[in-house]
C-alpha cells in the first residue's frame, strides 16, 4: 500500500462518541478496545472524504477555541480601558495588537508543522515555504510595528492603522493554515 492510498474508515458508537477505527495491512482493526463487541450499533463505514470533514470540523472547534484564548487578554484590556474612560479605539494605539499579532503568527507556524510532522510528506518544500511566508509577512512585520509602537512618540496614524491590518491578516492566516494543520495532525494521527 503507497503511503498516498486512503484507509478505509470504520466509525462506531461508544459511550456516545464516534470512535474511528482504522484497518492496518493485513485488514484487522487498529485501536480497537475490548468491549467493542458489547456495543449494539452496527458499525458505519466512512469515505474518506467523510473523514476529511470531520478532522476539519474538529479541527475548526479547536483552532476557534486558540483563538478566543489568544483574543481573551484583548478582550479584558479592552474592557479596562473603557471602564477608566478610554474608547475601544485605546486598543489600537497601545502595542498589545502587534504582540497579539506576533502569538498569532506564532501560533500558526506551531499548527504547521504539527500538521507537517504528523503527515510526514516526502519533500520538504511545501512546509519550508509555507513557514517562510509567515514569518516574512506576518511575524516579522508584526515585530517591526511592535518595536517602532514602542519606541515612537507619538505614535503615527498609519502606524496605528498597519498594527490593525497585521492583526486582522494574522487572525486570517491563523484560522486558515492553522485548521488546516490541525486537521491533517489528526488525520495522519489515528494512523499510527
Amino acid at each position: 500500500m503507497s503511503q498516498n492510498t486512503e484507509i478505509p474508515v470504520v466509525i462506531t458508537r461508544r459511550n456516545s462518541r464516534l470512535v474511528p477505527l482504522y484497518l492496518d495491512l493485513k485488514g484487522r482493526y487498529r485501536h480497537i478496545l475490548q468491549r467493542i463487541e458489547m456495543n449494539k450499533d452496527p458499525p458505519l463505514i466512512v469515505s474518506p472524504e467523510q473523514t476529511h470533514k470531520i478532522h476539519r470540523k474538529a479541527a475548526t472547534y479547536a483552532i476557534f477555541g486558540d483563538l478566543l484564548f489568544i483574543l481573551l487578554p484583548l478582550v479584558v484590556i479592552s474592557i479596562v480601558d473603557v471602564s477608566v474612560g478610554r474608547s475601544l479605539y485605546a486598543l489600537i494605539e497601545s502595542p498589545e495588537l502587534s504582540f497579539g499579532s506576533a502569538v498569532l503568527f506564532g501560533q500558526t507556524i506551531i499548527k504547521v508543522v504539527s500538521g507537517f510532522a504528523h503527515s510526514k510528506p516526502s519533500g520538504a518544500e511545501q512546509p519550508v515555504f509555507i513557514i517562510a511566508m509567515i514569518i516574512v509577512f506576518g511575524l516579522v512585520p508584526s515585530l517591526v510595528v511592535l518595536a517602532l509602537l514602542l519606541s515612537v512618540n507619538p505614535i503615527p496614524h498609519g502606524l496605528q492603522m498597519a498594527q490593525a491590518g497585521i492583526f486582522v491578516q494574522g487572525i486570517i492566516v491563523f484560522f486558515n493554515f492553522g485548521v488546516t494543520g490541525h486537521a491533517q495532525a489528526l488525520r495522519h494521527a489515528n494512523r499510527q
